[in-house]
Parts: C-alpha cells; structure tokens; sequence
C-alpha cells in the first residue's frame, strides 16, 4: 500500500475499484474529487483493488488532510479493510493537520461519532405527522413536480436564496459544484427535480444516481415555497423514485439537528460516520493561525 499524487494515478483502475465496492459513494469518483478538492492523492494497492480517496489542501507549505464542503464523507474502498490500520499511522505522518471523515472509525487516531441519514432500499418507509402536513400543504399549491436538464435555475436560486445565509457556502465553491455537476451530467449520473408553479421555477433538487444509491447532493427553494412545503414534496418524490428503481437514498449528511429532523420526517434512518481530528503542525504554523484570527476580530 502506497500514497500516490494525483498526476500518477491510474483514474480508469481507481474509478472501477469505487464501482465495484458495494456501498461506495460518488465522493470517491475522480471526476467528482477533480472539481471539488483541492488537491487529493490515494492510498491503494498496487492492483488498484483496496485503498481510499484522500483530499488534502496545502496553507503555508503544511498540508492539511482534510473533507472538502459538498463531500460528506469518504470510505475505505474494495477488500481488507484491516488496512485501515496501517493506513491510519501514515496518514498523520504524512499530514500535520487532519480534519477527515470516513464512513469507518480509524482506531490510531482520536475520533468523534456524526451522524447522517439514509433509507435502504429494502427499508418499510414512514412520513412523519409534520412531513405530511407539508406535503399536504403543497398539493393546495398545483406544485409541478417534475426532472429537467436546467440545472442552471437551481444554481441561480442556491446562489439567491443560499449563499447570503450560510456562512460555509462562497462562490468558489459553488462555481466547483458547477463543474462537479456538469461532469456528473456527462457521466449520466445526474438528476434536476425541479419544483414549477405555472412556468415559474420555485427550486429543485440535484440528485447523484451512483451505485444503487440516490444521493442528495444540494437543492433550494424560494422561502414562499419553503413555507407551502415544496421541499417536503419534492424530497418524497425523491425517494419513492429510488425506491421504485430498487435504489437507497441518501440525504448527504448535515450536523444541523434541524435538518436531521426533516431527514428523520422524511423516513430517514440515522447512519454513524467518524470525524478524525489531529493537529501536529509547527509551533510557527499555529501562532500565525492565531495571529490571523485575532487580526479579523
């Protein structure tokens, strides 16, 4: 088992290895790593036929091993996952900083349980009473609830209705989610359910259909329509779409208990992942860390 730097790896091998592996989510796709992170390496075989995805970001010459906004989590890909091990002493040998999380716990390193949500697909599916209501609500509006190709609407309402209310959202990273769409598009894996009344678009959803899984990547929605539950309508046309095709739906993990709570109304189970931190960069990295924060306040 090795690291390999990105210009060296074999991305055909690599992408074939996260296909394989039941279970793999498209955060590990080259394509996907290629627009979203800034930099990323594997630690794989020399078969490409076990290894993990591992995005890092470089501040000051000191690499960071780190999960890039829009990745929920990575996980530990093909066979003998007892690597894991091994893996996770180099890991900290190799990156001073790490803010990483992984679907699996990595034991040689300090770990924090998060939680996220997902439906199998062989699951028994229960709305609670507040996402009926709201999905109540939304049928009195002649919501038209159907998929598209304009994924530029929902970008245009994440860049409105979004980016001024979460503080982790900038335009740099929405311009990387484009992109990271567009290749998903070409790819066939993407999904626009968008919410219509009349002609005018209301929000929408983007969808990643990857390895037998539905995964809600991002969506947004007027407030007006928030309000008349069109989110909660089009969520559960989400899911009883991938249930139809036999496929889980993932609803891309977020730390707001809020949100966990539309999850759970929505059928949503919880799912453990882990958050590895560790922090063993020079004393001369830190103070300037420091410097830097106390000059914003």
């Amino acid at each position: 088992m090795k690291f390999i730097s990105r210009e060296n790896i074999d991305c055909q091998k690599w992408d074939d290895l996260v296909a394989k592996t039941t279970g793999a989510s498209v955060f590990s796709l080259s394509s996907y790593l290629d627009e979203i992170a800034e930099n990323w390496m594997v630690y794989v075989d020399e078969n490409y036929t076990k290894g993990i995805a591992v995005p890092f970001a470089v501040r000051l010459g000191v690499k960071t091993c780190y999960t890039p906004i829009f990745i929920t989590n990575l996980e530990w890909l093909g066979e003998n996952v007892d690597d894991l091990v091994q893996f996770s002493m180099e890991v900290k040998d190799l990156f001073p900083i790490g803010n990483f999380c992984l679907r699996q716990p990595l034991v040689e390193l300090n770990s924090e349980e998060f939680i996220e949500q997902i439906i199998p697909s062989d699951s028994n599916l229960s709305l609670g009473s507040q996402a009926k209501r709201m999905i109540n609500k939304s049928e009195k509006q002649a919501y038209r609830i159907t998929y598209t190709s304009n994924k530029a609407e929902i970008f245009s309402l994440i860049r409105s209705e979004l980016l001024p209310k979460i503080s982790s959202l900038s335009e740099a990273s929405i311009q990387r989610l484009e992109k990271s769409m567009d290749k998903m598009s070409e790819r066939g894996h993407l999904q626009v359910l968008s919410v219509f009344q009349g002609e005018q678009c209301l929000g929408g959803l983007l969808l990643i259909d990857f390895n037998q899984t539905v995964l809600y990547l991002k969506g947004a929605f007027t407030d007006e329509a928030k309000k008349n539950g069109a989110m909660y309508a089009a969520m559960n046309s989400a899911i009883q779409q991938a249930k139809l095709a036999g496929k889980n739906f993932d609803f891309g993990g977020s730390r707001v208990e809020g949100v966990r709570h539309f999850n759970l109304q929505l059928g949503g189970m919880d799912r453990v992942y882990y958050y590895h931190q560790w922090d063993n960069s020079p004393f001369w990295y830190r103070w300037v860390k420091q410097l830097r924060k106390a000059l914003r306040n």
